[in-house]
């Protein structure tokens, strides 16, 4: 088991169409209190963004965000978080959620979230971080994207262990205890290299 300081989530910043989505970051945010595990966020107020971190910080919890000075106006920096991190660029804000973090979940959103996981997965697929990473399904938001992970595999352009990276569960507790026990694989990246 890997010790959980600070998670990493990913989420909109908008609510989305379910009351569920902002529930679930509600869950997501208190489960984190409970267990003394802090979070890391793209410092928003707004959307899941500012659900999860006002369940944490509600809960007494910390929270750091990481938020580009030109993001400020449009996502509305959280006054209230532990620590604000103001950094130049989304790739420096990419670059220190990661390396605060010792596992991410991402919760529903849309391009945004989609990019930062998939970065943090390519990441771990080229070895260059062994951290756990995980979708916090709601809803069947996130079938869709594991089906077409699981296209990719029987396609040829995915590698099963790497599919199997990406952690997906329904439900806070169980998909914390599973990041926290995940091992990381040491499967090379390419497939059928020999034959190009």
């Amino acid at each position: 088991m890997r010790p959980l300081r600070n998670v990493c989530v990913f989420c909109g910043s908008s609510p989305g169409a379910r009351p569920e989505y902002a529930d679930m970051a509600r869950r997501l945010g208190r489960e984190l209190v409970a267990r003394d595990i802090g979070l890391v966020f793209g410092g928003g107020n707004v959307g899941l963004m500012g659900v999860i971190a006002d369940a944490v910080l509600d809960g007494g919890g910390d929270a750091i965000g990481v938020i580009p000075k030109a993001m400020i106006p449009k996502e509305l920096a959280h006054e209230r978080v532990t620590e604000l991190r103001i950094v130049a660029t989304m790739h420096e804000r990419k670059a220190q959620m990661a390396e605060l973090s010792d596992a991410f979940i991402a919760l529903p959103g849309g391009l945004g979230t989609l990019e930062e996981l998939f970065e943090v997965a390519t990441w771990g697929q080229l070895g260059y971080h062994d951290k756990a990473f995980g979708l916090l399904d709601v809803a069947g938001y996130y079938a869709g994207l594991a089906a077409f992970l699981d296209h990719a595999v029987a396609e040829r352009f995915l590698t099963q262990p790497h599919r199997d990276m990406l952690i997906v569960g329904d439900s806070p507790g169980p998909l914390l205890d599973t990041l926290a026990a995940a091992e990381p694989t040491t499967t090379g990246k390419w497939i059928d290299r020999d034959q190009l």
